[in-house]
């Protein structure tokens, strides 16, 4: 009777896991710093002020914005969301480049964007602004 019962629970345990494993994963969230503080969303802003933001890749309907003050942004890995710099002076640092639909914009101000490959938009905004690409689509406003 129990070798009976521990087939029974082992065949279930064999049924059951590959049902455990084909669940919808959860939707990747940006992971990045702002000022130093760990902070992760769809949606990652800096503050009015002058900001230090770090970021890993950026996914389709991601955004990351850097608001008021002259900010530093850098992105380690492709932009497939949104990096804004928002007003001032911003620099924005994205060496992996961006995806087809991936934008980079510096907002207004005099912004300094330096992007690897880009496929999606890199746009200096108003003011005065420093573009560079590593190849891809040219930059505009810069």
């Amino acid at each position: 009777m129990i070798r009976h019962a521990m087939r029974t629970l082992c065949a279930a345990a064999l049924v059951a896991a590959p049902v455990a494993l084909t669940a919808t994963p959860a939707q990747a969230l940006t992971s990045c710093t702002v000022n130093g503080v760990p902070v992760s969303g769809t949606t990652v802003s800096g503050t009015a002020g002058s900001d230090f933001i770090s970021c890993g890749p950026l996914a389709p309907g991601d955004t990351v914005n850097g608001l008021g003050g002259s900010d530093y942004i850098t992105v380690s890995g492709v932009v497939a969301g949104t990096v804004d710099g928002g007003a001032g002076g911003d620099t924005v640092m994205a060496n992996s480049g961006t995806a087809a639909g991936g934008r980079v914009l510096g907002g207004d101000g005099g912004d300094s964007l330096f992007v690897g490959p880009n496929a999606g938009t890199v746009d200096g905004g108003p003011g005065a602004g420093f573009c560079r690409v590593a190849s891809g689509n040219p930059p505009v406003n810069c």
